[in-house]
C-alpha cells in the first residue's frame, strides 16, 4: 500500500515540475525581451529622456544640457521645491553631486572637495548653477550669485 502511494507521489510530483518548467521555460522569454527593448530604448534616448518623458515629468533637457556642460566630478545646486523630476537629479547627473544650496554658504565655489558647477545657462544667467523644481514638477536652469 505505501508502495503504490509512493509511485503515485513520483507521479503527481513529475507532472508539477513539468508544469513549472514548462511556465518557467515561457516567462523569462517574454520578460528578456521586453528588457531587452527596454534597455535599446535607454541608449537610444538616454536616461533623463527614458525616464522623465515616459512619467511624463518636464525636465530631461535641463538634466541633459547639465550632462553635456558640466563636469563630472562638479557639484550641481538644487533649489526647492523638490518633488517631480527633481526627485530623478541625483541619480541622472551622477557621478556629480547634487547638493541643497541651503546647505552651501554664501561665497563658496567648493563643497565636499568638489568644485560648483559655473557658467552661463541656456538662458543667457551667468553663476553658480542651480537646478530649481517647478510648481508644475519641472525643472529650472537658474543660477546663483555668490
Amino acid at each position: 500500500m505505501n508502495l503504490r502511494a509512493g509511485k503515485g507521489g513520483i507521479v503527481l510530483l513529475a507532472l508539477l515540475l513539468a508544469h513549472l518548467a514548462i511556465g518557467v521555460g515561457r516567462y523569462p522569454t517574454r520578460v528578456i525581451g521586453r528588457r531587452l527593448a527596454e534597455i535599446e530604448l535607454y541608449e537610444q534616448k538616454g536616461g533623463a529622456r527614458f525616464l522623465l518623458e515616459d512619467a511624463k515629468i518636464p525636465g530631461a533637457e535641463q538634466l541633459e544640457w547639465l550632462l553635456a556642460n558640466t563636469d563630472k566630478d562638479s557639484v550641481i545646486l538644487w533649489r526647492w521645491p523638490s518633488d517631480g523630476a527633481l526627485e530623478f537629479a541625483a541619480a541622472l547627473l551622477a557621478p556629480r553631486l547634487v547638493v541643497d544650496e541651503r546647505k552651501v554658504p554664501p561665497g563658496a565655489s567648493t563643497f565636499a572637495g568638489r568644485t560648483i558647477a559655473s557658467g552661463t545657462t541656456p538662458s543667457g544667467e551667468r553663476g553658480l548653477i542651480t537646478l530649481q523644481g517647478t510648481e508644475g514638477k519641472g525643472l529650472l536652469l537658474t543660477t546663483r550669485t555668490n
